[in-house]
């Protein structure tokens, strides 16, 4: 996945799976496995140690205890739409964590 320019994220590092979406949305939700989820092992995966630490704020609850980003999405009735919804949650989890800190960001975590 290419988050810039020259920076990427290898895809064997992003586990994909689908899942039966819960809900009560119709006879699709309970049959077919539409919702997905993309693991990004945290510390694994091949990016700086500080992008990595600031992926992990960012992911806040959806951090598993083991470092595991964990995104889930169940929005759309369709495996690719919900695929496509969740990587691109990821996209901008990883463009955001590529940014430095402003100095009010550093401040904040001083308090």
């Amino acid at each position: 996945m290419e988050v810039f320019a020259g920076v990427t994220v290898d895809e064997h590092e992003i586990e994909e799976r689908f899942v039966r979406a819960v809900g009560t949305a119709g006879q699709n939700r309970r049959h077919r496995a539409t919702a997905v989820e993309l693991r990004l092992n945290l510390h694994a995966v091949t990016l700086p140690l500080e992008v990595r630490q600031r992926l992990s704020e960012l992911g806040g609850k959806h951090v598993t205890r083991e470092g595991v980003l964990l995104i889930v999405s169940r929005k759309y009735r369709s495996q690719a739409r919900n695929r496509a919804a969740a990587r691109g949650t990821l996209h901008a989890l990883l463009q955001k964590a590529f940014e430095p800190p402003t100095l009010s960001d550093l401040q904040g975590h001083e308090k």
